[in-house]
């Protein structure tokens, strides 16, 4: 479980790390600041990534009490991105 986390946080880190890299590259493109939105999108997701990974393992392993508290988690973290995309 502690691996496949490691490496879906670190695929989103070098995913995150090489749009940011093509959106400076292309800064002076009229998509230049797109490109970069997407890579600063990708690295606050990242997390979210991380715990979907463990949340999936968790269920596989059947460690329903950690399930339960990932799933409250997963929970704030979506009520949470709602209520700030309705805001804006």
């Amino acid at each position: 479980m502690n691996a496949a986390t490691s490496v879906a946080l670190r695929c989103c880190l070098l995913t995150g790390v090489i749009v940011l890299a093509a959106g400076l590259l292309l800064s002076e493109t009229e998509y230049g600041n797109d490109i970069l939105w997407v890579g600063i999108l990708i690295l606050i997701m990242s997390p979210f990534v991380g715990i979907l990974t463990t949340y999936s393992f968790l269920i596989a392993e059947k460690d329903w009490k950690w399930v339960k508290v990932t799933t409250v988690l997963i929970a704030f973290i979506v009520i949470f991105l709602i209520f700030s995309f309705l805001k804006n």
